[in-house]
């Protein structure tokens, strides 16, 4: 299991087009992926588990990668949330 602390950078934090992007990035990859916020834990291959996280732009989130391909997933996620989500 391996994590990153990264920022969500989109002025409108992941709502539903960049969450869409998170969740079909996370779903490339064999390996469970989760997104934490504070004490909370967000499945990240479910759409309606990353928007009932209701991450806001600014918020420090950390993704953890566990299993097969975990490495790849992890530095592909965190580079697609670096890069804004497609916005």
């Amino acid at each position: 299991m391996i994590s990153e602390e990264v920022c969500v950078k989109n002025p409108t934090g992941l709502h539903a087009r960049p969450a869409n992007v998170f969740v079909k990035t996370a779903a490339r990859f064999p390996c469970k992926v989760n997104l934490q916020k504070g004490a909370r834990t967000f499945n990240g291959k479910s759409i309606v588990s990353v928007l009932s996280a209701c991450v806001k732009c600014g918020t420090q989130i950390t993704i953890v990668c566990d299993g097969e391909q975990e490495e790849d997933a992890l530095r592909t996620i965190v580079d697609a949330v670096e890069s804004g989500l497609g916005e």
